[in-house]
């Protein structure tokens, strides 16, 4: 029997994971974190134990039960333990829930419950839960998606769940020695402790593909496999990648043949308002013959709204000519085409954009995989990446670390002894390192030109970033990339009762829980403290709220009913919505089949 199970996106926005299962074989659609369900428990400091992080979240339902898709290590910690004896030093028989999950069965590569994992895009609301599932099972998404997601590893701070690209190094538990290679005592050997699985022997050394240059690791880093090819087969299950507008690149919807012969389209997020000229008539000949299921997001399914990015444009525009002093517009560092508007706006006013460092690193890495479609950021006229006052506030270049002052994430381990690390070529050039080895003055044409220019990528925005001073000897030539994690930055920006005033314009998402309302008035009590100018309005309790120069990733209620009546599918699932009964008020007549969590829906 063919079925789909829902695991997410069920009455609730993202989250969305869909079990596919065939004759022949069986597939996910998206694996995403449950965001605004999460956010019940978890918070900024709570967050989920690492050791113990899949048995947590089962419990708490922001993971599902399913047998067959789980690394093995995540349900069972005994697994990990190097040596049998060592078992006896845990209370296995007095809490053994803690160490194993029950009721349900790991991964088994002989007999793969799941073949492959389609990924429709890079927004952790459809990829952040892939960190749990074996990393044997293959992964199909567009090449921007693997890209998007291998920038936002690079620039994030590795967690027990942020392992949807690259996986973190194997551990085993083991006793402490009673002193350590480094002639360390400890107070309590033979007590058990985390360690690395294995050591190498020769310290690896691994290619930047952006400069050519290798740098020396502690370990092989390892990757999850991802398969951007756009049509193939699996399993008897013939697929489709489609390609859709979105607020991130790459994003995709997933069209499947089953062994039975439906035709299942999954439409992932979508919309036909963006910057791309896509229109929902393109979309629908794309998919060519009739739909037997379609499961569709129904986000904006309660909002007629249709404005366009050429509207956020043109109010971006209007916005930026009135404002006589420094511009601070918000926007999600991930929608490049909201960079695209926003930079486009910046130079008709002929001032210049400056951007954060995490999006620097996001269009280099565009323009390095993609450089018929992406700009160099470094080319880029009327362009500044922001250079933070870090750590001692001093502007020092010790301060900044790897993507922050320039477009490497990784610059080689010097405790490798190896020449192949950012030091070594920093001591080459005779420009930095403990003991440079120059014997000579530095002359260009005789030095290694990948050492210089590997050492000119990394260390970017020390030399050419722009500081907070600079902006405030000149505001009025700056529209400047600004959010509510910025806000100790006013101290250095805006000298006290600055004129004329600096404006912010909020050009992103509006908030969608309580948490974010809070965060958004907070963040008002700031720019009201340093005299920031701003458009809002207030609702029936006088509560402000932004006046926002924003439109949506995703399609609103019109473009969605043109589209189902345009496809005329044969059953019509929502999801990624808070209100899929809506689609019954609206779409009478037409088969509607509301999910249910974990509850199978034949095919």
């Amino acid at each position: 029997m063919t079925q789909l199970t829902f695991y997410g996106g069920v009455e609730e926005i993202g989250g969305n994971k869909i079990l596919v299962e065939s004759s022949a074989g069986t597939v996910l659609l998206d694996f995403g974190r449950r965001m605004g369900f999460t956010g019940n428990y978890y918070a900024e400091f709570i967050q989920p134990r690492s050791k113990n992080a899949l048995r947590d979240l089962c419990r708490l339902g922001v993971l599902p039960i399913v047998d067959g898709i789980y690394s093995t290590p995540f349900i069972d910690t005994t697994l990990l333990v190097d040596k049998p004896e060592f078992k006896a030093k845990i209370p296995l028989d007095r809490a053994p829930d803690y160490w194993v999950m029950q009721g349900i069965a790991p991964y088994d590569k002989e007999k793969p419950r799941v073949d492959a994992i389609f990924i429709t895009h890079a927004h952790f609301d459809h990829i952040q839960d892939l960190s749990f599932l074996d990393p044997a099972i293959p992964i199909h998404c567009t090449e921007e998606t693997r890209v998007v997601a291998k920038a936002i590893n690079d620039v994030s701070v590795s967690g027990v769940d942020d392992q949807y690209y690259e996986l973190r190094r194997k551990q085993v538990i083991s006793t402490k020695p009673r002193e350590t290679k480094d002639l360390y005592k400890t107070l309590f050997p033979g007590e058990l402790a985390y360690f690395d699985s294995k050591e190498e022997g020769e310290k690896p050394c691994v290619e930047e593909p952006k400069c050519g240059y290798e740098f020396t690791r502690e370990y092989t880093p390892e990757y999850r496999t991802f398969d951007p090819s756009l049509k193939g087969a699996i399993k008897g299950i013939r697929y489709e990648l489609i390609p859709v507008d979105h607020s991130i690149p790459g994003a995709c919807s997933i069209l499947l043949t089953l062994p039975n012969k439906k035709r299942l389209l999954y439409t992932g997020d979508l919309r036909f308002h963006g910057t791309k000229s896509t229109t929902i008539d393109d979309y629908v000949e794309r998919v060519g013959e009739p739909i037997d299921a379609l499961i569709i997001e129904g986000t904006r399914i309660d909002s007629e709204q249709s404005l366009r990015e050429s509207d956020v444009e043109k109010n971006i525009k209007e916005d930026i000519s009135k404002a006589l002093g420094l511009i601070l517009i918000n926007f999600g560092w991930k929608d490049l085409s909201r960079y695209e508007v926003v930079y486009k706006c910046t130079i008709a006013a002929d001032r210049t954009l400056i951007i954060s460092p995490k999006l620097a690193y996001l269009l280099f890495e565009m323009h390095f995989n993609f450089p018929d479609q992406y700009p160099d950021p470094l080319k880029v006229p009327n362009l500044k990446v922001y250079l933070k006052r870090e750590d001692s506030l001093l502007y020092s270049k010790a301060d900044y670390d790897k993507w922050k002052m320039g477009y490497l994430d990784f610059h080689g381990r010097n405790t490798a002894k190896k020449d192949q690390n950012l030091v070594r070529i920093a001591e080459s050039l005779n420009c930095g390192g403990e003991k440079c080895t120059c014997t000579e003055p530095l002359v260009v044409p005789d030095t290694d030109p990948i050492n210089v220019e590997t050492f000119e990528l990394a260390t970017h925005h020390l030399k050419h970033g722009i500081k907070a001073f600079e902006i405030r000897e000149n505001p009025s030539k700056y529209v400047m990339l600004f959010t509510n994690m910025d806000v100790n930055e006013l101290f250095d920006l805006l000298p006290k009762d600055a004129v004329p005033p600096a404006h912010y314009i909020s050009a992103a998402t509006e908030p969608f829980n309580d948490e974010m309302e809070i965060d958004e008035s907070k963040f008002m009590n700031w720019l009201d403290a340093f005299g920031v100018t701003y458009e809002y309005e207030e609702d029936e309790e006088k509560h402000k709220h932004f006046v926002r120069r924003h439109v949506s990733g995703h399609a609103s209620q019109p473009e969605l009913l043109d589209l189902i009546n345009k496809l005329n599918p044969g059953m019509i699932i929502p999801i990624h919505t808070i209100n899929p009964h809506q689609f019954e008020k609206l779409l009478p007549g037409k088969t509607i089949k509301i999910p249910e969590y974990g509850k199978p829906i034949p095919l």
